[in-house]
Protein backbone atom coordinates (compact mmCIF):
# COMPACT_ATOMS: atom_id res chain seq x y z
CA UNK A 1 0.00 0.00 0.00
CA UNK A 2 1.15 3.72 -0.88
CA UNK A 3 0.15 6.38 0.71
CA UNK A 4 -0.26 9.58 -1.19
CA UNK A 5 0.41 13.37 -0.38
CA UNK A 6 -2.69 15.47 -1.10
CA UNK A 7 -1.37 17.62 -3.81
CA UNK A 8 -1.80 20.71 -1.99
CA UNK A 9 0.23 19.85 0.63
CA UNK A 10 2.84 19.21 -1.94
CA UNK A 11 2.43 22.31 -3.56
CA UNK A 12 4.01 23.81 -0.71
CA UNK A 13 7.82 24.71 -0.09
CA UNK A 14 9.13 24.00 2.90
CA UNK A 15 9.78 27.05 5.55
CA UNK A 16 13.63 27.91 5.28
CA UNK A 17 13.85 29.46 9.16
CA UNK A 18 16.88 32.48 9.44
CA UNK A 19 20.37 30.89 9.98
CA UNK A 20 21.43 30.82 14.23
CA UNK A 21 23.43 33.26 15.53
CA UNK A 22 26.24 31.03 15.90
CA UNK A 23 26.12 30.34 11.64
CA UNK A 24 26.22 34.00 11.23
CA UNK A 25 29.37 34.69 13.70
CA UNK A 26 31.09 32.35 11.77
CA UNK A 27 29.97 33.62 7.94
CA UNK A 28 30.38 37.01 9.08
CA UNK A 29 33.74 37.00 11.77
CA UNK A 30 32.17 39.15 14.10
CA UNK A 31 31.81 37.51 17.63
CA UNK A 32 28.57 39.30 18.83
CA UNK A 33 25.09 39.10 16.96
CA UNK A 34 22.13 40.47 18.07
CA UNK A 35 19.09 38.65 16.13
CA UNK A 36 16.27 40.23 15.78
CA UNK A 37 13.90 37.57 14.12
CA UNK A 38 11.97 35.03 14.64
CA UNK A 39 10.47 36.69 17.81
CA UNK A 40 13.74 36.05 19.85
CA UNK A 41 14.12 38.66 22.72
CA UNK A 42 17.81 39.62 22.02
CA UNK A 43 17.91 40.45 26.07
CA UNK A 44 17.13 37.16 27.22
CA UNK A 45 14.49 35.66 29.50
CA UNK A 46 12.80 38.36 32.27
CA UNK A 47 13.49 37.35 35.79
CA UNK A 48 9.83 37.16 36.27
CA UNK A 49 9.29 34.29 33.96
CA UNK A 50 12.87 32.70 35.07
CA UNK A 51 11.31 32.49 38.81
CA UNK A 52 7.58 31.05 37.42
CA UNK A 53 9.82 28.99 35.47
CA UNK A 54 11.83 27.63 38.44
CA UNK A 55 8.57 27.89 40.68
CA UNK A 56 7.15 24.68 38.58
CA UNK A 57 10.05 22.60 38.67
CA UNK A 58 8.25 20.65 41.21
CA UNK A 59 4.88 20.07 38.84
CA UNK A 60 6.97 19.39 35.08
CA UNK A 61 5.47 15.63 35.43
CA UNK A 62 2.20 16.31 35.55
CA UNK A 63 0.30 17.91 32.23
CA UNK A 64 -0.82 21.51 32.61
CA UNK A 65 -4.72 22.18 32.60
CA UNK A 66 -5.09 22.01 28.90
CA UNK A 67 -7.52 24.28 28.64
CA UNK A 68 -5.30 26.81 30.59
CA UNK A 69 -8.75 28.22 32.26
CA UNK A 70 -6.89 30.86 34.91
CA UNK A 71 -4.47 32.66 32.13
CA UNK A 72 -8.06 32.86 29.64
CA UNK A 73 -9.43 34.06 32.41
CA UNK A 74 -6.97 36.68 33.28
CA UNK A 75 -6.45 37.82 29.47
CA UNK A 76 -10.04 37.54 29.55
CA UNK A 77 -10.79 40.27 32.59
CA UNK A 78 -7.67 42.07 30.74
CA UNK A 79 -9.20 42.44 27.56
CA UNK A 80 -12.99 43.25 28.58
CA UNK A 81 -13.84 39.86 26.37
CA UNK A 82 -15.29 36.39 27.99
CA UNK A 83 -13.09 33.48 27.83
CA UNK A 84 -14.60 31.25 25.84
CA UNK A 85 -12.99 34.60 23.22
CA UNK A 86 -9.45 33.63 23.97
CA UNK A 87 -7.98 31.31 21.73
CA UNK A 88 -4.51 30.08 22.95
CA UNK A 89 -1.62 28.19 21.47
CA UNK A 90 1.97 27.59 21.30
CA UNK A 91 2.97 30.34 19.13
CA UNK A 92 0.98 32.40 16.41
CA UNK A 93 1.85 29.67 13.89
CA UNK A 94 -0.75 26.88 15.33
CA UNK A 95 -2.87 29.84 15.91
CA UNK A 96 -3.01 30.53 12.15
CA UNK A 97 -3.70 26.69 11.28
CA UNK A 98 -6.07 26.81 14.11
CA UNK A 99 -7.71 29.49 11.94
CA UNK A 100 -7.22 27.77 8.74
CA UNK A 101 -9.01 24.80 9.70
CA UNK A 102 -11.93 25.66 11.68
CA UNK A 103 -12.88 28.52 9.29
CA UNK A 104 -11.72 27.03 5.54
CA UNK A 105 -13.57 24.37 3.78
CA UNK A 106 -11.93 23.22 0.07
CA UNK A 107 -12.37 26.10 -2.14
CA UNK A 108 -12.71 28.78 0.55
CA UNK A 109 -11.02 32.37 -0.03
CA UNK A 110 -8.68 33.59 2.39
CA UNK A 111 -6.89 37.44 1.36
CA UNK A 112 -3.59 38.18 1.98
CA UNK A 113 -0.52 40.02 0.81
CA UNK A 114 1.78 38.93 -1.71
CA UNK A 115 4.88 39.52 0.50
CA UNK A 116 3.61 38.86 3.86
CA UNK A 117 4.09 36.38 6.55
CA UNK A 118 4.75 33.12 4.48
CA UNK A 119 3.21 31.06 7.23
CA UNK A 120 -0.19 32.28 6.07
CA UNK A 121 -0.20 30.83 2.76
CA UNK A 122 1.26 27.33 4.19
CA UNK A 123 -1.88 27.38 6.50
CA UNK A 124 -4.66 28.20 3.99
CA UNK A 125 -3.04 26.00 1.41
CA UNK A 126 -2.62 23.27 4.01
CA UNK A 127 -6.52 23.03 4.55
CA UNK A 128 -7.00 23.37 1.22
CA UNK A 129 -8.28 26.67 0.51
CA UNK A 130 -7.14 29.07 -1.79
CA UNK A 131 -5.04 32.12 -1.00
CA UNK A 132 -6.00 35.34 -2.61
CA UNK A 133 -2.88 37.10 -3.03
CA UNK A 134 -3.17 41.19 -3.59
CA UNK A 135 0.09 42.95 -4.02
CA UNK A 136 1.85 45.66 -1.62
CA UNK A 137 1.45 48.85 -2.66
CA UNK A 138 4.29 51.06 -2.13
CA UNK A 139 5.83 48.05 0.70
CA UNK A 140 2.79 48.51 2.46
CA UNK A 141 -0.59 46.72 2.63
CA UNK A 142 -3.16 48.12 0.33
CA UNK A 143 -6.39 48.01 2.03
CA UNK A 144 -8.72 48.70 -0.77
CA UNK A 145 -7.46 46.06 -3.15
CA UNK A 146 -7.92 43.57 -0.15
CA UNK A 147 -11.53 44.61 0.66
CA UNK A 148 -11.94 44.77 -3.55
CA UNK A 149 -10.83 41.42 -3.53
CA UNK A 150 -13.20 39.61 -0.92
CA UNK A 151 -15.72 37.36 -2.86
CA UNK A 152 -18.61 35.08 -1.56
CA UNK A 153 -16.06 32.47 -0.87
CA UNK A 154 -13.60 34.84 1.37
CA UNK A 155 -13.64 33.48 4.37
CA UNK A 156 -10.24 34.99 6.26
CA UNK A 157 -8.64 38.12 5.39
CA UNK A 158 -4.80 38.36 7.16
CA UNK A 159 -3.15 41.72 7.87
CA UNK A 160 -0.01 41.47 9.22
CA UNK A 161 0.69 44.69 11.10
CA UNK A 162 3.99 45.11 11.14
CA UNK A 163 3.94 43.63 7.86
CA UNK A 164 6.20 40.78 8.03
CA UNK A 165 8.77 41.25 5.98
CA UNK A 166 8.71 44.37 5.20
CA UNK A 167 7.98 45.75 8.26
CA UNK A 168 5.63 48.36 7.28
CA UNK A 169 2.34 49.36 8.90
CA UNK A 170 -0.42 50.39 8.01
CA UNK A 171 -3.18 52.85 10.36
CA UNK A 172 -6.87 52.31 10.81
Amino acid sequence: MSLKVHPDIASLSPYVPGKPIEELQRELGIPRVIKLASNENPLGSSPKALAALNGGISTLHRYPDGGAIRLREALADRWKVTPDQVVLGNGSDEILGLLARTFLAPGDEAVMADQTFVIYKMEVTAAHGKPVIVPLKQWRHDLQAMADAITDRTRLLFVCNPNNPTGTMVSA
